[in-house]
């Protein structure tokens, strides 16, 4: 495992690259907000398992997230997308890979791949299910405090606002439980939706799987 830094218009943001440092890697775009510390530990396994593999992948931080400097008071949509273009400029992935809500920012023309992937309106809903907490007190009512994260309103209306982009490159995988279509089925249980993080090992292999075929192709 390597770590490193890219830097986008907003500052510098940290990422880990598992795999050989010649080849061309996979960026993944992790879930947004609490179901990222759900799946972190899932996605870093698979990772490394696709670096046995030789398999290169790189798990970016975006700004106000994991080790971020930003405040993520601050975000807006404009910086996730700012950010996610310019880890593509200087890591020059292969290919993406996107989870859940991380799929909202796999815009560019690369090879797509996406578990689950989820609507910036249903992301909101869902946020404003878990826990509505209180307002910030900043004098003019510009932020709340929404699933323990501090949030502009503004952000949450371009958040409400962002779709999926569609192509039939992209290749989509969703659980055997999930009636939305997709490329493929695959058994195992919504890691995501659970309270806290931990182990899902049908769920692990199958992704691995799917995503070891996927990015052979990919490189090919």
């Amino acid at each position: 495992m390597l770590t490193g830094w890219y830097d986008w218009p907003g500052g510098r943001e940290a990422y880990l690259r598992f795999g050989p440092d010649d080849a061309p890697p996979l960026l993944i775009l992790p879930p947004l907000f609490e179901e990222a510390n759900r799946m972190r530990q899932l996605i870093v396994r698979v990772m490394r398992q696709l670096a046995a593999e030789g398999i290169a992948s790189i798990l970016p931080d975006l700004p106000g997230t994991g080790e971020s400097l930003t405040p993520m008071a601050d975000v807006r949509v404009a910086d996730w997308q700012a950010a996610t273009s310019a880890a593509i400029a200087a890591l020059e992935p292969s290919g993406i890979a996107a989870f859940r809500a991380g799929a909202l920012l796999d815009t560019a023309p690369l090879p797509r791949w996406r578990l689950a992937p989820e609507t910036g309106q249903r992301l909101v809903r869902d946020l404003k299910r878990t826990q509505l907490t209180g307002v910030k007190d900043d004098g003019a009512g510009s932020h709340i405090v929404l699933a323990g994260h501090i949030l502009s309103r503004a952000f949450l209306d371009e958040l409400a606002q962002a779709d999926l982009s569609e192509d039939r490159a992209i290749r989509t995988l969703r659980l055997e439980t999930d009636a939305a279509t997709a490329d493929a089925k695959i058994a195992g249980t919504p890691l995501w939706r659970r309270s806290e993080p931990g182990d899902e090992p049908v769920l692990e292999a199958a992704l691995f799987a799917d995503l070891l075929a996927w990015s052979r192709t990919c490189a090919a």
